[in-house]
């Protein structure tokens, strides 16, 4: 199915995602100090305003019920793992080892995975138009505002 416009820009973001993640799935000896740089890096500048907005406006706007409960409950845990996780390579709390740097990067893509095949989907096939039309122009806004990355 083809991805809403409104939650393009959010689709768009999980590619540079899985780009992070491929590189820490890859990481050996002699890359995973600069590939859990990248990922703190990444955490930190961009994702952080990411995961806002998918908390900000996704997750209110999900059905209420259990599957809606439980998709809101995976998308908040996961984003605080990655944001603790982020944050201790960051401020050298944590090593970063090869073993690390790939269990980062499969938690991370796992995350993605959820989210652009199960919560994307499910807001889709649950809201009306207008409510999607709603919560794109939200996001288009709130990425106009992003300062530009150098």
């Amino acid at each position: 199915m083809k991805r809403s416009a409104a939650l393009a820009p959010l689709s768009r973001d999980h590619h540079h995602a899985l780009v992070i993640a491929s590189a820490l799935t890859r990481a050996d000896e002699g890359t995973a100090r600069s590939s859990a740089k990248l990922f703190a890096d990444f955490i930190g500048s961009h994702e952080i305003r990411h995961f806002a907005l998918e908390e900000a406006l996704l997750l209110p706007a999900l059905p209420p019920g259990e599957r809606g409960r439980r998709l809101a409950e995976r998308v908040r845990a996961d984003h605080q793992e990655l944001r603790e996780a982020a944050g201790k390579l960051a401020d050298d709390r944590l090593e970063p080892t090869v073993e690390l740097a790939r269990a980062i990067g499969a938690r991370l893509r796992a995350h993605v995975q959820m989210e652009e095949r199960e919560l994307f989907p499910y807001l889709e096939s649950s809201l009306d138009g207008g409510a999607l039309e709603r919560i794109g122009a939200q996001i288009e806004a709130a990425e106009a505002r992003r300062p530009p990355t150098a």
